[in-house]
């Protein structure tokens, strides 16, 4: 489901879209759609806009900006649902229809490790099968009917996650014990740094979940704490911060390195692109492995959709005295094109790494969409005076990534089943649902995850 296309190309853009939440007609828990595009070499593309978790998936068209090829496009969303889940238990899913059953298997899979996909099928109903009762058939049936309705209603095609066989991985959570492992050929450093007004216990289950899945995979977990104190600093006073934590943190432990990863949360994600661009770091270039970006807002909060949010992050600057906000808005110079995120976006970084992964929900009222994934939105385009300029920083970005033939886009669109409270409103309680909910980020690993940190 994840596959590069057929055909060639410098960078393989694959949109994945995450649902978590229950289905009013149903009941049944939906768990995680997603959305492969095709991929696309202009320098900026065309995506689908997702104003809401049941739109119909037809978005709307992108005007073609000055300087920035925009490359039409149709996406498929799928997606996968479990029929029954807590918090804390894994989203089993089910085999796709033309698999084989294996000879000698139960339907349940009691003997396999937990993260192993059972045989069974959700998706497929028995009536004639001995190992199921009535109950069981008719909760199969009713979230198949259920996946099929909503696939209908979003007009969208493909293949659901409740129809792959294989995970991200398939070694259990707590494998047998092993001899002490061999790290002379270096270790995986994977540097998680939070956002604003953090600390660095944020990304714990983040950390908790790689760990999980990937036993034995070599990995080191630098969870910075060095800006904690102050995230209202201006992004160059906390680069440096960074930068230091990390090469003290190799250099106290004597780390070999093989690879480095970052996983960066709201504001830590410009942080970790500052850091890149650093003559210090210059030596770990050629290590960089994944860049999992969650919430990030690279555009930075212009076009913001919610005029709370921006109200509030405005009175914020202005109380704490933040410079980091004043850069987020683009206020800290009259000329545009110098301030701080539109020259961040004309120096290198991103296409050092092998993976460049964007995490983003248009529930997410903080960080507005578009920034999180890096595209082009509705009101930049008509906006005569700024637009041009967003479309620069884009197009700064994302050409550096398609002129690296090794380096891979994946975006990933969550959709998140909220309560009805003030921080679901204001658009808070999605913007850190991708850090405290265990059904996602279980979910995210399992799936695809994983795959970017082996």
């Amino acid at each position: 489901m994840l596959a590069a296309a057929p055909w060639s190309c410098p960078v393989t853009e694959r949109s994945c879209t995450t649902w978590s939440g229950g289905t009013p007609s149903t009941g049944t828990p939906w768990r995680v759609a997603t959305r492969k595009a095709t991929p696309a070499c202009p320098a900026v593309s065309r995506h689908p806009s997702h104003p809401s978790a049941l739109s119909n998936g037809t978005g709307f068209p992108l005007a073609t900006t000055e300087g920035v090829a925009l490359e039409s496009r149709k996406a498929a969303d799928v997606v996968n649902m479990s029929i029954s889940c807590t918090a804390t238990c894994l989203p089993f899913s089910s085999v796709l229809k033309e698999t084989p059953a294996m000879a000698g298997s139960s339907a349940k899979q009691a003997a396999f490790p937990i993260t192993r996909q059972p045989l069974g099928s959700f998706g497929v109903v028995c009536p004639d099968s001995d190992e199921m009762d009535e109950e069981t058939n008719e909760r199969m049936l009713n979230f198949y009917q259920a996946k099929e309705k909503f696939k209908k209603e979003m007009k969208i095609e493909g293949f659901l996650y409740s129809d792959l066989s294989v995970l991200a991985s398939d070694i259990p959570y707590f494998p047998p014990e092993e001899e002490e492992e061999n790290l002379e050929d270096g270790i995986h450093l994977v540097v998680c740094v939070h956002g604003l007004d953090g600390n660095s216990a944020d990304l714990r289950l983040v950390k908790t979940f790689i760990e999980l899945g990937l036993p034995g995979g070599k990995l080191d977990f630098l969870m910075s704490e060095r800006n904690q104190t102050d995230t209202f600093a201006d992004f160059d006073t906390m680069t440096d911060r960074l930068l230091d934590e990390i090469i003290q943190h190799i250099q106290l432990y004597n780390l070999s390195i093989s690879r480095i990863s970052f996983i960066g949360h709201s504001l830590g994600n410009v942080i970790i692109r500052s850091v890149l661009t650093r003559p210090r770091f210059r030596y770990y270039l050629n290590k960089l492995h994944t860049f999992l970006s969650l919430s990030g807002p690279h555009l930075g909060t212009l076009y913001n959709n919610s005029t709370l949010v921006s109200t509030g992050l405005w009175l914020m600057q202005k109380l704490k005295k933040s410079g980091s906000l004043l850069q987020l808005t683009f206020r800290d110079n009259a000329d545009l094109r110098k301030c701080f995120l539109y020259q961040l976006s004309q120096k290198t970084g991103l296409q050092y790494f092998k993976n460049v992964v964007l995490v983003a929900s248009p529930q997410d009222r903080y960080v507005p969409f578009h920034s999180a994934r890096i595209e082009m939105c509705k009101n930049a385009l008509k906006d005569r005076h700024t637009g041009p300029v967003y479309a620069e920083m884009i197009n700064n970005l994302l050409q550096p990534l398609i002129g690296a033939k090794d380096c891979t886009l994946i975006r990933h669109n969550v959709f998140h089943a909220l309560p009805n409270t003030a921080n679901t409103l204001i658009g808070r309680a999605a913007h850190i649902a991708v850090l405290d909910s265990e059904l996602f980020l279980e979910k995210f690993f399992l799936v695809a995850g994983l795959n970017y940190f082996k």
